[in-house]
């Protein structure tokens, strides 16, 4: 029963390239573990990194991702350690031949800090929903293929850091009510390291990126439910050896996701978003997502 409500309410997606995702940052059973892979499909100007945007540049990327999700217990509260690989094929166009290889590897934190309590599975289940605060820290590791001489590239080539605070609102009878609704927002900064080896430059430094992601879901079963998504970004303009590039970022994308519950404790997430609004630096296009999940 506790699996089965796990699954019905997360499955978790830490994506670079879009939202983290719907009912990600949700508190779940005492001690559980969570392993998941992702397949991406993106037309955009953006490709792995997220904080890159590649103007006047549609590419097409296949992204794989395998996550694994550890819930930990601090003291009487919950917290998450977890750990994200991403690998990409981008698409051969008249700027930049195609590219495989790995991405720029994750290790994330997040510490509840209202709200989140560690509870074994039936007491878990039985828990009354309402307001969850969490602390997010994200740290983004230079480990992916990158070449100064190519415009696109798989890794950025430098150092980040993401801190956000997660906030859900979860309604309902209880934490396994199938119709259980939530209102979720998530602000984030990211701050970036140099890049010492740039194309056609020394040095190139980014600015903060600002970015909000909400989520309106709701259950429709206990092997269903769906969300609305949105995700705002701002900011990010980046110094090309010390001159400001007058290239900062705003777009707004909406989204949908409907997640299933599946026999032997998997579960099947799709999602699908378009950028609705964006100014002449900010990422375009569109993405299809779909994460396989086990909970164990």
């Amino acid at each position: 029963m506790a699996l089965a409500v796990v699954l019905s309410l997360s499955c978790t997606s830490a994506a670079r390239a879009q939202d983290d995702g719907a009912r990600l940052y949700m508190m779940v059973p005492d001690q559980t573990t969570i392993a998941s892979l992702r397949f991406h499909l993106l037309h955009s100007n953006v490709a792995s990194d997220e904080g890159t945007v590649n103007e006047d540049n549609d590419l097409d990327t296949k992204l794989g991702v395998f996550q694994f999700v550890q819930a930990l217990r601090f003291g009487s509260d919950q917290g998450f350690i977890f750990l994200v690989v991403p690998a990409s094929h981008i698409s051969a166009n008249d700027v930049t031949d195609s590219l495989t290889g790995f991405g720029d590897a994750q290790l994330g934190f997040v510490y509840g800090v209202h709200g989140t309590p560690a509870l074994k599975p039936a007491a878990y289940a039985d828990h009354p929903p309402g307001l969850a605060v969490n602390l997010l820290a994200k740290i983004f590791f230079p480990t992916g293929k990158y070449s100064a001489e190519r415009p696109v590239n798989i890794g950025a080539n430098r150092w980040a850091l993401r801190l956000g605070v997660p906030i859900v609102y979860a309604i309902g009878a209880r934490m396994a009510d199938p119709q259980l609704m939530t209102v979720e927002a998530m602000p984030t900064v990211t701050f970036y390291s140099a890049n010492d080896q740039p194309l056609g430059a020394s040095r190139t430094k980014q600015k903060p990126l600002f970015i909000f992601e909400g989520h309106l879901t709701r259950g429709f079963s206990r092997s269903f439910w769906g969300s609305l998504d949105l995700l705002w970004r701002e900011g990010g303009e980046v110094k090309v050896d010390g001159v400001d590039a007058g290239n900062s970022q705003s777009a707004l994308s909406l989204g949908t996701t409907g997640t299933f519950a599946l026999p032997a404790n998997l579960s099947l997430r799709l999602s699908a978003g378009k950028v609705i609004a964006r100014n002449a630096h900010g990422p375009n296009g569109w993405m299809l997502r779909t994460i396989i999940g086990t909970v164990f």
